[in-house]
């Protein structure tokens, strides 16, 4: 349903919810149908913002232009890339090749502090891959504003699905994929985790919680990402470009078993200063 209750696929500009706390504009959840289909189209959320006005993701930058706000992505899924731009294979390292897959949105329900939203991820000749149920929440929090997100993957059939990532095919270090925040350019960056500080100290590390600082373009901001049902490796990017992300496949794929959807959720909070 759109904002109004009324039954809706989306609104202009590929915008299917905007994302209001506190009568302040914080986000808004793109189909992402306008994506080029070398950067797979898919749902994400841009610009994510501050209640102050300080603006946190950033879409399609110059350096890695398939990055997409904050979203879920998977390099391998399956053999199809749905992550977007060169594919990481064993050996010659990454390639651009005709494999990008690409993920429909369905019609959403949304009361204006909640949407559930349906995605479907397929091949480039449109076969169905996965589902993906959506779930994000959103509230006002004493410091700034909460956003819980959960993604609930099905495999489509009777045959068990695997997310992989160039880790699994042999880049140590580069288990990226599932859900991930590209930042906005930002500096004097602090990132940690409850055992330590650094992206050396905290990509590739285990922890319930990991929290960004940064100098943004608009002010100073502070996020707080937590995982709250799994243990999943964080991903991590400073030096080379602003991200955190969780890695579903660290070092070896992950398998979407028939009738055991794999549910990832997180918890993230922004707040200004």
């Amino acid at each position: 349903m759109g904002t109004d209750g009324t039954e809706g696929t989306g609104t202009a500009h590929g915008v299917v919810v905007p994302l209001d706390v506190a009568g302040v504009r914080v986000g808004e959840l793109h189909d992402g149908a306008d994506v080029p289909s070398a950067w797979v189209p898919r749902p994400f959320l841009h610009p994510v913002r501050t209640l102050g006005g300080v603006v946190l993701t950033d879409r399609h930058p110059e350096d890695h232009p398939w990055h997409c706000g904050l979203g879920v992505a998977f390099p391998d899924l399956d053999g199809v890339n749905c992550w977007g731009g060169p594919t990481y294979v064993d050996g010659p390292g990454y390639r651009w090749q005709d494999d990008h897959g690409t993920a429909t949105v369905g019609p959403s329900e949304t009361d204006g502090a909640r949407v559930r939203l349906g995605t479907e991820w397929r091949d480039p000749a449109g076969a169905l891959l996965l589902h993906e149920e959506r779930t994000l929440g959103w509230r006002a929090t004493p410091d700034g504003w909460q956003l819980e997100w959960t993604s609930t993957l099905r495999a489509p059939g009777a045959r068990p699905v695997a997310l992989g990532s160039p880790a699994s095919h042999g880049r140590s270090g580069a288990g990226y994929g599932g859900w991930f925040l590209r930042f906005a350019p930002c500096t004097d960056v602090v990132v940690r985790t409850p055992d330590g500080a650094g992206e050396h100290r905290v990509h590739g590390s285990v922890a319930p919680w990991v929290a960004w600082t940064g100098s943004f373009a608009d002010g100073r901001a502070h996020v707080l990402v937590e995982a709250l049902d799994h243990r999943d490796p964080w991903f991590v990017r400073v030096a080379e470009y602003p991200a955190v992300g969780s890695a579903l496949a660290w070092r070896s794929p992950v398998v979407v078993q028939p009738d055991e959807p794999l549910v990832r959720s997180f918890r993230v909070t922004a707040s200004d200063g």
